[in-house]
């Protein structure tokens, strides 16, 4: 194992996930890169992330599998031995009416927002506790974990109110080892996910937004960098808001 801090970010083949990725990178820590359908994107975050003179390692990732987990986490200590931080980045979002969500459609949102983090978060520990020194779990929440979902769906926000309460959890549990457990939570971004949204109902999010626009993946990886970085050694189970100004409550 090198003696660089190391990080691992899931659903980083494009958005929030590759933004982060390559802001570690700048930042001269090695990125290990899952993704789950966008092959070609993660590839070319991890392209870019190795011109930055850091290691890289990529890998597909199905969160629903906790044996799928479990080999990738047993892969990354075979290879890299620890981890400084991990993001719990991925994450899917239909857009399904309330009426319209039927029990499968529901438990594949939970099985990969929730479920995976907490199952992928379980897994890491043993190498969070091998690294030492300042370790950080970063969970990519959501506006619509604190407030409903409107725009986005009731099952989606749901299980984003699971990441909270679960940041919130891991905080406390594994505060006495030095490992901090923080939340961020984006509002509207403009990434695939609203890029599937009607045009108008787009250009309607961004206008509630007080800062006028929707938020880009890079604010988001800022907020992210900052978290796992040792200048946050006094925080932990904290929320960072990342919205544009939009009200939480």
């Amino acid at each position: 194992m090198s003696g660089k801090r190391t990080a691992l970010i899931t659903g980083a083949g494009g958005g929030i996930g590759a933004a982060t990725a390559r802001e570690l990178a700048r930042r001269g820590v090695d990125v290990w890169i899952t993704y789950s359908g966008d092959e070609d994107g993660a590839r070319r975050t991890a392209g870019e992330c190795a011109a930055q003179g850091v290691r890289t390692a990529l890998s597909r990732l199905d969160l629903r599998s906790t044996e799928d987990v479990r080999r990738l986490m047993a892969r990354v200590g075979d290879e890299w031995g620890a981890l400084h931080v991990l993001v719990n980045n991925a994450g899917v979002c239909p857009y399904t009416a309330w009426p319209d969500i039927e029990p499968d459609e529901w438990d594949a949102v939970m099985e990969v927002n929730a479920r995976g983090t907490f199952f992928l978060t379980k897994e890491a520990i043993p190498l969070l506790r091998a690294a030492g020194g300042d370790r950080a779990v970063v969970n990519v929440a959501s506006l619509a974990g604190q407030v409903g979902g409107i725009s986005t769906s009731v099952h989606y926000a749901a299980s984003k109110a699971a990441v909270l309460a679960m940041t919130r959890s891991f905080a406390r549990l594994l505060a006495a080892e030095g490992i901090r457990v923080n939340a961020v939570s984006p509002g509207p971004v403009s990434t695939q996910m609203t890029g599937a949204l009607d045009p108008g109902v787009r250009d309607g999010l961004a206008a509630s937004v007080p800062l006028g626009r929707l938020g880009r993946p890079e604010d988001v990886a800022h907020a992210i960098c900052l978290l796992a970085s040792p200048e946050t050694a006094f925080t932990t189970g904290a929320t960072f808001d990342v919205n544009g100004g939009l009200r939480t409550g």
